[in-house]
């Protein structure tokens, strides 16, 4: 019996399925979709079993070494839907393979030391990562001279958590009066059979011993058995009472269950018109049908508010997957899933790979945020995944917004995707929306970061018991730091950026590679003094909010408040139950959340956003303004919006404040028209990157010259262009840019591209549907 494997190396040369031999041993176990350890030349690696046959034209192959999964760890259709990314997003197999994985299941890979020299056999049996890295020196020489082998070897990272159910045996049998403890635990056990020694330990004081003794004497029988763990456990309160639809969410609802055949619908819905009931119904009418369903969300902020809703309506059947969860929750969740133990999964980006087998349903909630797509390989968009899902199981896709990005909107007109409006908002309007013009606030020498309107209203929202949402998307304290006698601003070392200067820690931080250095109380350049911050960050408005109105209660809500498991939750829920009065966030807190009582949106520098070298900032700070608007006024309470900018004559400023989604999208979509961009043409994005900016140069002008053989009418090449962020993590950065017509014929030219480049130091990455372009 022979195995075809994909092995875990990310090269061209080996990107293909390699026959192993199946020992006897495995021959009943090994099936598609097995985990597998294999040796690779000098090296154990992870394999995965795509396919099995009687023969192989090869004279000798090697054996698999052990299968590391009792059942396939991917489905039939998991091993299609990776050779479908890799053709598409011109990545490898096995890391496309690799990416429908929890972490949990991914493997490490280690050395095992053999050491028979009485000299060395101190390491004898250890593996080489338990010594500190000059040791690990030592252990590669004594290898090389042969005093001791190194055998490689594939190590999973997964972890169950295992409790000890104990049953009473026997409970005739005589014990020492002095052992109170064992008599305490028998006694317990008399009126309950079955109990979970994590049950019992806390609450009769007990510690191991005394279980090991009862069980040494007979009087009881302890089962080491796997434990789930449940990270929303607490979440579910109250009950679940269902809400009457309205006619249009109804039609909603009738149009997506009704699909027999893949379809793929726009749910437009302005805020607070009812999407998230319109998808509870949709999903509920599929698992009384036997279907399941994905729910997909864009921000794991969003995904405590999300999983109490759909745990309310579906119990135990909801399992959840995103990045905010520990290794081993992932896993316990990911493993509930493959069982078949759960029927509807919620999650971010990646749960789109969920392991379920029969769907009838897949939703993305807030379709047109960016973090559906991965901007790492394998670089899919989270809805052309989702589409061929659906079309494998010839189910429908809802993509919910309020609103939804061009290229959707434009299909929904021309009829490739239907078109279900929710024009109305459940239970009152939307929310009125204040434009003030910073210009005039400066002019009556207002320097604060508030205008005078803000400021008051806010005031007026805590008198009344009334909560406030503000959103400034930028963290940290200030945007950069400035000396004021030779004009040098402090740059990160390894990025082309100004560093951030987080008053917290009294540190510069760089928000692209993670560099941090201490605040320096001179100029690196010319020792001056007068080193200052300038620009303002979420710190810096938490700090002067709380000078201009002392009796703020304030939350603040961004990458640095929430790094921490739960961190979201735990804010969320303090700003629900009234701890604080002030919501103040990033980007985070513009979408999805619903606290009925907040009743003022502010959002400060609305356009600063306007100014970002990409094609989609203007679509990008319209969907921003009208979503952070749409948090207000969702209760029974009125609500208001001030949107603070010094641009206020903006298209975008002014359709923005009238939710006046039709009028931005025609504007837009002629701009889009004259500049060639989606949805009009397709674009691709050639990344090339070197330690040296000249390489770079050289390689992304041969890059450009190779494809503009190609050009025509329906293909236009850009560049070679230095990158917005010409440098980093120490890596010069050229691109080329393609805009095409044809999808096929563009990715068969660059995949010819990549394949000239294999062993080259230069770094070229394809992204053939970029949304970033830094």
């Amino acid at each position: 019996m022979i195995a075809e494997v994909i092995v875990d190396v990310a090269a061209a040369t080996v990107d293909r399925p390699f026959d192993y031999e199946v020992p006897d041993l495995w021959r009943d176990l090994v099936v598609p979709g097995m985990r597998v350890e294999v040796p690779f030349g000098p090296r154990a690696l992870l394999g995965i079993v795509v396919a099995v046959k009687d023969e192989t034209d090869l004279a000798r192959i090697k054996p698999i070494v052990r299968v590391l999964d009792e059942t396939p760890t991917y489905t039939e259709e998991l091993l299609q839907l990776s050779s479908y990314l890799s053709e598409t997003t011109l990545c490898y197999q096995a890391t496309a393979l690799l990416a429908m994985l929890p972490a949990a299941l991914k493997v490490s890979y280690d050395k095992l030391i053999l050491a028979e020299n009485p000299r060395l056999i101190h390491w004898n049996q250890k593996k080489i990562s338990q010594f500190p890295s000059e040791v690990q020196q030592q252990i590669l020489v004594a290898a090389q001279n042969g005093d001791i082998r190194l055998q490689p070897i594939v190590k999973e990272k997964k972890t169950s958590k295992t409790d000890k159910r104990i049953r009473l045996l026997d409970s005739t049998i005589e014990l020492s009066k002095q052992a109170t403890k064992q008599i305490l635990l028998r006694e317990y056990l008399m009126a309950r059979p079955e109990v979970l020694w994590s049950e019992v330990m806390h609450e009769l004081d007990l510690t191991v011993s005394i279980l090991n003794s009862l069980e040494k004497k007979g009087v009881i029988t302890v089962e080491t058995i796997d434990v789930n763990r449940n990270p929303y456990e607490h979440l579910v309160q109250d009950i679940f009472v269902p809400s009457t639809l309205t006619t249009h969410q109804q039609d909603a609802v009738d149009a997506i269950t009704a699909s027999e055949e893949t379809s793929t619908f726009l749910l437009h819905g302005v805020t607070g018109s009812g999407k998230t009931e319109v998808y509870l119904e949709s999903i509920h009418t599929m698992l009384q049908r036997g279907r399941q369903a994905i729910l997909l969300v864009p921000e794991i902020s969003l995904t405590p508010m999300m999983v109490k809703r759909f745990k309310r309506r579906f119990g135990d059947r909801v399992a959840v997957l995103h990045s905010g969860l520990s290794l081993g929750e992932k896993y316990d969740e990911w493993r509930k899933i493959s069982h078949g133990e759960v029927d509807v999964v919620v999650g971010a980006r990646s749960a789109i790979f969920a392991p379920l087998t029969n769907i009838g349903v897949i939703i993305l909630d807030e379709e047109h945020e960016t973090t559906y797509k991965q901007e790492e390989n394998p670089r899919y968009h989270t809805r052309d995944v989702a589409t061929w899902r659906a079309a494998y199981h010839k189910c429908p896709v809802v993509l919910g917004s309020a609103t939804p990005i061009l290229e959707t909107y434009a299909r929904s007109q021309k009829g490739v995707y239907r078109y279900l409006p929710l024009k109305e908002r459940f239970g009152g309007e939307l929310p009125p929306v204040e434009i003030i013009d910073m210009r005039k606030e400066l002019e009556r020498s207002n320097r604060t970061p508030f205008s005078l309107p803000l400021v008051e209203g806010i005031k007026q929202r805590i008198e009344r018991g009334e909560q406030t949402v503000l959103l400034l998307n930028r963290r940290g304290y200030t945007t950069f730091v400035l000396c004021r006698d030779c004009g040098e601003t402090l740059q990160c070392p390894h990025c082309a950026v100004n560093l951030t200067y987080h008053q917290h820690q009294d540190c510069l931080k760089c928000h692209y590679c993670g560099f941090e250095a201490a605040m320096p109380k001179t100029c690196p350049s010319c020792e001056s003094k007068k080193i200052r911050q300038f620009g303002t960050g979420t710190q810096k408005i938490e700090e002067e909010l709380a000078h201009l109105i002392p009796e703020a209660k304030i939350i603040r809500m961004d990458q640095d408040t929430t790094s921490r498991k739960g961190a979201h939750e735990k804010l969320l829920n303090a700003f629900e139950r009234g701890e604080g009065n002030i919501l103040l966030g990033t980007q985070m807190i513009a979408k999805g959340l619903d606290f009925p009582n907040v009743t003022l949106v502010g959002v400060i520098a609305a356009d600063a956003t306007l100014g970002i070298p990409d094609f989609r900032a203007s679509e990008r700070t319209f969907q921003l303004i009208t979503q952070v608007s749409g948090r207000a006024g969702r209760g029974a309470l009125a609500g208001q919006s001030i949107i603070q900018t010094y641009n206020p004559d903006h298209y975008v400023i002014q359709t923005a404040k009238r939710h006046d989604y039709e009028a931005f999208y025609q504007r837009e979509m002629q701009l889009r028209k004259l500049g060639g961009h989606p949805p009009f043409w397709f674009l691709g994005l050639v990344t090339i990157s070197a330690a040296h900016p000249l390489e770079a140069q050289a390689e992304a002008e041969a890059i450009a010259g190779e494809l503009r053989h190609l050009e025509s009418d329906d293909l236009i090449v850009n560049g070679p262009l230095e990158a917005p962020l010409a440098r980093l993590k120490n890596m010069y950065r050229y691109q080329v840019i393609l805009k095409h017509k044809g999808q096929e014929e563009v990715r068969e030219a660059l995949r010819a591209m990549l394949a000239l480049r294999i062993k080259q130091k230069v770094q070229v990455t394809v992204d053939l549907n970029p949304f970033v372009f830094m």
